[in-house]
């Protein structure tokens, strides 16, 4: 077996299978770094980012009801959340230095 072509020299149809494949290398390395997170964490990550996701479609989408939209209790959901995932990675303990 010869050596990897560089990019440079590949074709475009080799270029679109190299970054294919490239992206999905990535994206089973994202899912096992998350897996190695312990339940809990995976959690915080999960219940946040839903948090968020939710906020930000009412805020930046006009016929979601735009800012004034955000009641106090999915902001009060959305500050509990950003604790739980302060708690569970530690971002509260400042650095020395």
């Amino acid at each position: 077996m010869g050596r990897p072509k560089n990019i440079e020299n590949m074709t475009q149809e080799e270029r679109i299978v190299y970054w294919e494949k490239r992206r999905e290398r990535e994206a089973c390395e994202r899912l096992e770094t998350f897996n190695a997170l312990s339940p809990d964490q995976r959690q915080a990550v999960k219940d946040l980012y839903d948090k968020l996701d939710s906020v930000l479609d009412t805020v930046l989408y006009p016929d979601m009801g735009g800012i004034r939209a955000v009641t106090a209790l999915e902001l009060q959901d959305l500050a509990d959340a950003n604790g739980k995932l302060r708690y569970e990675f530690n971002l509260d303990v400042r650095e020395n230095g």
